[in-house]
């Protein structure tokens, strides 16, 4: 079992560039219409088609800010000069590379508080909006429906907390939704495990049509879905930010930076 870098280091991946993994995704979607299949492409949300950095920036900017933490001075000072580029996948990164303790001290107080403020606001619908497409989605997702694909979300965001504003989110970013071969999938309950509803939702999914691709930024959930839909299904890493949850490497992966083809 392997954790980001060293899962990269260990798994095995297709030599062609992001650029040529986009075109064969087009290319079999094509193909897969010629033979009267109906396509089907499945994207995660969170870190794949969206970057979330601004997100957890103005989170953490708020909490700064807020009346509750005057009395941190020494972790607010420490935080004075945070910027989108700091976001990693969690605070303890964050804080890891501003050099800010976690566990001594008044330090620790501090940390569990930002961590508390943040966790209620990052897997809720007010913060969508500080979200920014990755380069070319929007273009790419677009390009694969026009041409008769059917799109899936397939999220690890909540029904409760977060299906309104995602929603909104793609429907104001111009990713089609409610439409025709769109869907929408999120867990039904917030701390239900990711892992087990993105397998179950992907065996679903093998149902509506051929699956051609499917993108993914965390390696645990590449590569569990990996083994549920079929041996041609491309599995895309998008190598963005993931979790430190472990993951046995990966096999016949194809691997992209963004979305520009």
């Amino acid at each position: 079992m392997h954790i980001r870098g060293d899962w990269i280091k260990n798994s095995e991946f297709f030599s062609e560039s992001g650029r040529q993994v986009l075109s064969l995704v087009i290319e079999r979607t094509a193909r897969a219409l010629s033979d009267g299949k109906l396509p089907v492409v499945v994207f995660d949300l969170d870190s794949t088609l969206f970057d979330v950095s601004n997100r957890s920036y103005q989170i953490l900017r708020d909490w700064a800010d807020h009346p509750e933490t005057l009395q941190f001075i020494e972790t607010r000072e420490k935080l004075s000069d945070l910027g989108p580029s700091d976001m990693r996948y969690s605070l303890e990164d964050v804080w890891e590379i501003k050099k800010i303790p976690t566990d001594i001290g008044p330090f620790d107080h501090h940390f569990k508080h930002a961590k508390q403020f943040w966790r209620k606001r990052f897997f809720n619908h007010d913060y969508l909006i500080h979200d920014t497409p990755t380069p070319g989605a929007i273009e790419f997702v677009n390009r694969l429906h026009e041409m008769g694909a059917y799109i899936v979300y397939l999220t690890g965001r909540d029904i409760p907390l977060m299906a309104f504003g995602t929603f909104d989110q793609l429907k104001s970013h111009g990713l089609p939704i409610e439409q025709d071969r769109t869907r929408l999938i999120l867990k039904p309950k917030r701390h239900m495990d990711d892992l087990e509803f993105k397998c179950g939702a992907a065996e679903t999914i093998k149902t509506l049509g051929t699956v051609v691709a499917s993108f993914e930024n965390e390696p645990k959930n590449l590569v569990a879905m990996a083994r549920v839909f079929d041996p041609d299904t491309m599995n895309v890493f998008i190598e963005t930010v993931s979790s430190d949850h472990p993951a046995p490497a990966g096999k016949s992966i194809y691997r992209i930076a963004e979305f520009h083809f």
